[in-house]
């Protein structure tokens, strides 16, 4: 049997936030509920998450067809919202931003 304190027991999540696509909106955002959530994406090779304003990528070590020109048409112009998480999402809005606010835009990639 295995008896583990209470306090080292993080809270876990409703089932609706399973896979979600931007965990800012997780009920309880701990560290279980965040790798929980990349793995259960990964394993669907959904290698893009947000994270509020961050884009959280998990390298799949394969190639995947996610940087093909027909998925480049399909982020072009969409708000984040209105399309899954890609860094194809992240680059469109900044450079729409510097468009329409006449701005400078930078990204931090790490």
């Amino acid at each position: 049997t295995l008896v583990v304190k209470e306090d080292d027991v993080q809270p876990m999540n409703p089932p609706k936030f399973d896979m979600i696509e931007d965990m800012a909106m997780l009920t309880h955002l701990n560290e279980a509920s965040v790798l929980h959530n990349l793995k259960r994406r990964y394993t669907k090779w959904m290698i893009y998450t947000y994270s509020g304003l961050f884009c959280v990528t998990i390298n799949p070590y394969k190639w995947l067809p996610v940087y093909t020109a027909p998925v480049v048409a399909a982020y072009k112009g969409k708000r984040r919202s209105e399309v899954p998480p890609h860094i194809y999402a992240i680059a469109d809005n900044a450079y729409n931003d510097m468009l329409r606010n006449r701005e400078n835009q930078s990204m931090l990639i790490t």
